[in-house]
C-alpha cells in the first residue's frame, strides 16, 4: 500500500495546490473589486458634491457651501465630508505628511485618495479638487476601513472551509481508488514475488478481468509466464543433473585452473587493493569496533569497492581497446582524501603515515573513478616499496608545462599530483620499464605488473601523463599530469 499512498498523496497535494492557488487569486480579485468599488463611490459621491459646492460657494457664499457640505454628512453613515483648502491660503490646515505626489495630482485637477493606517482599522480618504476663483481646495470624503476588514476577514474563512471541504473529499476519493487500482494489484504481485523467491515456482496471481489491457495486468501476465518457464526449467535441469555430473567436474576441474591462472596473471595486483579495504572493514564491523554511523560507512565502502573490482576487471579486459572516460567536476581535494581513507588501515598496520597537502578548490573535468584508482595504484606501490616505518607523501599543485615528446602538444595548464614514498626507490635499468605491462620485479605470486600500465593508460585517456624520478635508496617520486579545465582526451596508443 506504500505505492497507493505515496501516489494518493502526491494527487491531493497537487490537488490542493492548484485550489489554494485558485483560491488566492480570488480572493485578490475580490479585494480588488472592493477597493475599486469603494473608490468609485467616493468618486462618484465628490463629483456630485462638487459641482453643486462651486454652485453654492459662487452664488452664495462661503458659508452657504460649507453649510451644504455639512448638512449632506447627516445623510452619509459610513462616510464624512470635509471641505479642505490645499492652496497653502488662509485656512488651509498644516499638510505635513500629506503625500505630495497626491498633491500634484490634485492640483492637475485629477482626483486622488490615500490610506491613513491609524488608527486601527484604518481610514480611506478621497479627494475630489475643488477651483474657487483663484484658490484650490478639495472636498475629503472619510470611510473607515473596517467593513472591508470585516469583508476579507468572511471572503477567507469562506475560502478556508471551502479548500478544506474540497480537499478532503479528494482525499477520500482518492484512497478509495488508489488502494482498488494500485494498492491490491501491487500487493499481489509483491506476494507473488516473494513466493517464487522461495521457490513456490507453481504461484500464480489472477487480475480482474476488468482489469484486462491495464499495465499491472500486463506485468501479472509476465510474471506469471516467468513462473512457468523457470518450472520447466527446473524441472528439464533435474532430469539432466545426473547424466552431466561426471562431465561437469571434470570441466569445473579444468575452468578452475583455468581461471586461477588468468587471475594470478590478470587481476591479483589490481583487486588486491580493494579485497584489502573489503576485508579490513568487514573484520571492523564483525569485530565490533565499528559502531554506529560507522557500520554504515563500512559497508558503503564495502560496496563501492565490489565496484571497483567490476570496473578493473572491465578495464583489463578492455585493456587493448579503450573506451573514453565519463567525465565530471571533481576536487582533487576530495580525489586524494577519499583515496587515502581506502588504504590508511593497511599504511597503520606497517606504521607508515598517509600525509597529504593538497589545498581545497583545485577542480579537474575527470572520470572520478579511474582517477582515484590510479592514485590508489601509485599509493599502494608506494606502500609496498616501503619495508621500514616512513611518510607517503601526496601534494597537488597546478602548473603550466609542456607534454612529454611521446605524448605531444603544445605547452598547457596542468595539475601535478605527486605521490612521493621512503622506500628503496628503483634501480635506473628498471626505472625505463615500469610502464610496461605485466613487468614486474616481485615475486611470483606478489605482482602482475599491470598497475601502473593500466594507470599510465587511464591518465593518457585523461589526455596527461604519469612522471617518475626515483634514487636508490631515497624513494620515488611518482607524478600525474591531469589538463586542468576539460581538455579533450586523448586516446592512448
Amino acid at each position: 500500500m506504500r505505492l497507493a499512498r505515496k501516489f494518493t498523496l502526491a494527487l491531493v497535494l497537487l490537488a490542493v495546490a492548484v485550489i489554494a492557488g485558485l483560491q488566492v487569486i480570488q480572493v485578490r480579485r475580490e479585494l480588488e473589486r472592493s477597493a475599486l468599488d469603494m473608490q468609485h463611490d467616493h468618486r462618484l459621491l465628490g463629483h456630485t458634491l462638487a459641482g453643486a459646492i462651486a454652485q453654492a460657494w459662487q452664488l452664495a457664499g462661503e458659508r452657504e457651501a460649507l453649510t451644504l457640505l455639512n448638512q449632506s454628512n447627516r445623510y452619509q453613515e459610513q462616510v464624512h465630508l470635509r471641505w479642505v483648502w490645499l492652496d497653502g491660503g488662509p485656512g488651509t490646515p498644516s499638510l505635513v505628511g500629506f503625500p505630495p505626489r497626491l498633491l500634484a495630482t490634485l492640483r492637475q485637477g485629477q482626483d486622488g485618495s490615500m490610506v491613513d493606517p491609524t488608527p486601527d482599522p484604518g481610514f480611506l480618504h478621497s479627494y475630489t479638487p475643488v477651483f474657487i476663483g483663484p484658490r484650490f481646495g478639495a472636498i475629503e470624503i472619510t470611510e473607515s476601513l473596517g467593513e472591508e476588514r470585516q469583508h476579507v476577514f468572511v471572503t477567507v474563512v469562506g475560502t478556508i472551509v471551502a479548500t478544506g471541504a474540497i480537499t478532503l473529499a479528494f482525499l477520500v476519493t482518492a484512497m478509495a481508488m488508489g488502494r482498488r487500482l494500485v494498492g491490491e494489484p501491487v500487493d499481489q504481485l509483491v506476494q507473488l514475488a516473494a513466493r517464487i523467491g522461495q521457490g513456490d515456482l507453481s504461484a500464480r496471481v489472477q487480475l480482474p478481468r476488468q482489469r484486462r489491457g491495464d499495465e499491472l495486468t500486463m506485468l501479472a501476465d509476465a510474471m506469471n509466464r516467468m513462473g512457468e518457464h523457470l518450472e520447466e526449467t527446473r524441472a528439464r535441469l533435474a532430469t539432466e543433473t545426473a547424466a552431466r555430473l561426471s562431465a561437469v567436474e571434470h570441466l569445473r576441474h579444468a575452468d578452475r585452473l583455468t581461471t586461477v591462472g588468468k587471475l594470478a596473471s590478470g587481476v591479483a595486483h589490481e583487486l588486491g587493493t580493494p579485497l584489502n579495504v573489503v576485508m579490513g572493514r568487514s573484520k571492523m564491523i564483525s569485530s565490533g569496533e565499528a559502531e554506529g554511523e560507522e557500520v554504515v560507512e563500512c559497508a558503503n565502502i564495502i560496496g563501492q569497492q565490489a565496484q571497483h573490482m567490476t570496473r578493473i576487471i572491465r578495464q583489463l579486459l578492455d585493456f587493448a581497446r579503450r573506451r573514453a572516460p565519463h567525465r565530471a567536476p571533481e576536487d582533487v581535494h576530495e580525489l586524494v582524501t577519499r583515496s587515502l581513507s581506502l588504504l590508511r588501515p593497511m599504511a597503520s598496520k606497517k606504521s607508515i603515515t598517509l600525509e597529504d597537502t593538497v589545498p581545497p578548490g583545485v577542480m579537474l573535468e575527470v572520470d572520478g573513478g579511474q582517477v582515484q584508482q590510479v592514485l590508489t595504484n601509485l599509493v599502494m606501490n608506494a606502500l609496498q616499496a616501503m619495508e621500514k616505518p616512513g611518510t607517503v607523501r601526496v601534494r597537488a599543485t597546478p602548473e603550466r608545462v609542456a607534454p612529454p615528446g611521446d605524448v605531444g602538444g603544445p605547452v598547457g595548464d596542468y595539475v601535478r599530483v605527486d605521490v612521493e614514498d621512503e622506500g628503496s626507490g628503483i634501480p635506473a635499468n628498471v626505472l625505463a620499464h615500469v610502464f610496461e605491462p605485466f613487468f614486474t620485479t616481485k615475486d611470483v605470486g606478489e605482482g602482475t605488473g599491470l598497475g601502473l600500465s593500466v594507470s599510465y593508460g587511464l591518465v593518457r585517456d585523461h589526455g596527461g601523463w604519469i612522471a617518475v624520478r626515483s634514487e636508490p635508496g631515497r624513494g620515488s617520486c611518482f607524478s600525474i599530469y591531469l589538463p586542468s579545465g576539460g581538455t579533450t582526451c586523448q586516446a592512448a596508443s
